[in-house]
């Protein structure tokens, strides 16, 4: 740890460099649990992603504070996201839904389990103009979905990009009925000819599979599937071929249409 420091603040010059060593899989391997200030003193970042800013709680937040991996994806929202309403599912900090606003949406609606969260979605709608644009609801994202269907309420586009639903092999049959259940309301919270964007960071759900998932939920619902676009994480998260769980991340962009 002294030695990464020491290189850190000589090649980089930062102003704080914080040891987030605090992620659910330490204790399965017998690791503390901690977050360390190796220098400085922060609790939040600034950044910039598709040229939109953000302040990350880069503390108390998930993880690094911020998810620069799905990059790729968000950028191309702009594609299909003008003039239309959206609705994020499992928001977090708004990386989806701020860019859907910056990228010319009409109404962008952010749904995330965490106060926390949501109070910088709010901060991060203000920091870039968009605050009228984008609202949110705190809660349980499946009964948010549910009371949303039966008020409804329908979205030119839903984004669904939930935590890991299957961090170990052994939940590969719960996580991927979580999966389905899921793409299954927010394809019923679509307007017609609406666009799902379903995305997953489970190392052990291959594309393949939601793929698969996907189509059998629209089935289900009759509804025609068309795959418009599909990203990998992005290349400064590079995928080792010797090491499976560096491939980990997809997003898939549907259109989802009546059956003929």
């Amino acid at each position: 740890k002294a030695d990464i420091t020491e290189v850190l603040e000589k090649k980089l010059k930062p102003r704080a460099i914080v040891f987030k060593n605090d992620g659910k899989m330490r204790e399965s391997e017998g690791l503390e649990s901690y977050v360390e200030h190796a220098l400085g003193d922060i609790t939040e970042a600034e950044l910039r992603e598709n040229g939109v800013r953000f302040v990350a709680p880069v503390v108390e937040g998930q993880k690094t504070g911020y998810f620069y991996d799905h990059r790729l994806g968000r950028a191309a929202l702009a594609h299909y996201v003008k003039g239309k309403t959206v609705l994020d599912l499992f928001s977090y900090i708004g990386g989806w839904g701020v860019q859907a606003a910056m990228f010319g949406a009409k109404e962008v609606t952010c749904v995330d389990a965490s106060t926390l969260a949501l109070d910088y979605v709010h901060k991060n709608a203000e920091l870039n103009g968009v605050g009228d644009i984008v609202s949110s609801i705190e809660g349980d994202v499946f009964e948010i979905c549910k009371a949303l269907k039966e008020e409804g309420e329908r979205f030119d586009v839903v984004i669904v990009d939930p935590p890991a639903f299957i961090p170990r092999r052994k939940d590969q049959k719960a996580g991927e009925v979580a999966y389905q259940r899921l793409n299954q309301m927010a394809m019923r919270l679509l307007s017609k000819d609406g666009v799902l964007v379903s995305g997953s960071c489970s190392m052990h759900l291959a594309e393949p599979t939601l793929l698969d998932i996907v189509r059998k939920t629209a089935r289900t619902l009759e509804k025609e599937l068309q795959l418009i676009e599909r990203f990998p994480q992005g290349p400064d998260h590079p995928i080792v071929p010797a090491i499976a769980e560096t491939n980990y991340l997809k997003a898939m962009f549907f259109r989802v249409l009546p059956q003929s």
